[in-house]
């Protein structure tokens, strides 16, 4: 009788690991049921045969009756198998099976996902690496501007040292122009001439401290920008570089990520 098929239920429903759903019927009601984890169809024991099952068709026919059923009615598309059981060639019942067609979706779709990941995994690493090299070369292009920043200030201060000659040979001859003109003075209508060139060089002693000064000042101003611009390139630098072992950091883990990815495509090649 049908209830001598209850071990055969229990063996498939435990072979699935409890994702099955199995049902036992005779031929009105369902008389035994093991529910699995992913289909949980609104059956219990002693509900009738709806006219619309696999069961109730499979009855019907006496042939095995599948169909596959899409996810708008439970939110998971599945397969249910309906089989006859027949007693000395007599129909006295069935045995049916639901179960997820997710598994085998994914089967069939994970050699492609795989095979993509792997692929935009490799451009994303060659793309790193160039983004890598191109951070290095800033690097070194900021450091080459910072030694050629100190070397500008370097300049600048042998210029400081000139202005300073300049400054104190200015000093000096306005010193002696005052001296001539005292001199010239002395001498009287004789030293006349003389106290014009005197006055002449004191002029110009005047006009190159004053000049000497203003070099100075743009000396100075040279300096200080000088000075700002090799400390934000020191900031960039030491960014660049930063960003530079980041790139690496980012690079090593997408390389070690396509080597999962390849192993993954060829694990889903061989399914």
């Amino acid at each position: 009788m049908i209830q001598d098929y209850v071990q055969m239920v229990d063996v498939i429903f435990e072979t699935d690991f409890g994702k099955t759903s199995v049902f036992l019927f005779d031929l009105e009601k369902f008389i035994y049921i093991r529910m699995g984890s992913i289909i949980v169809l609104p059956l219990k024991v002693g509900d009738p045969l709806p006219p619309t099952s696999t069961s109730y068709q499979c009855l019907q026919t006496g042939e095995k009756v599948q169909r596959q059923v899409g996810a708008e009615s439970l939110g998971v598309a599945y397969t249910g198998v309906a089989y006859p059981i027949r007693e000395n060639g007599v129909i006295i019942g069935g045995i049916a099976t639901t179960g997820s067609n997710e598994r085998e979706y994914a089967l069939e779709k994970l050699p492609d996902l795989s095979r993509e990941l792997s692929e935009s995994l490799e451009q994303v690493a060659a793309a790193i690496e160039n983004i890598a090299a191109s951070a290095q070369s800033l690097a070194d292009g900021g450091q080459a501007l910072t030694v050629q920043a100190h070397e500008v200030n370097e300049k600048a201060i042998q210029m400081e040292e000139v202005v300073e000659y300049i400054n104190s040979v200015a000093s000096d001859t306005k010193v002696l122009g005052l001296n001539a003109s005292i001199e010239a003075s002395r001498a009287g209508d004789v030293g006349r001439g003389f106290a014009v060139v005197a006055s002449e060089i004191r002029a110009m002693a005047i006009s190159s401290a004053t000049s000497a000064k203003d070099i100075r000042k743009i000396i100075g101003g040279i300096q200080g920008l000088v000075g700002k611009m090799t400390t934000e390139l020191e900031k960039v630098g030491g960014n660049t570089q930063e960003v530079s072992a980041a790139v690496e950091e980012i690079g090593a883990t997408v390389e070690s990520l396509s080597g999962s990815a390849r192993a993954l495509s060829d694990l889903a090649s061989k399914l």
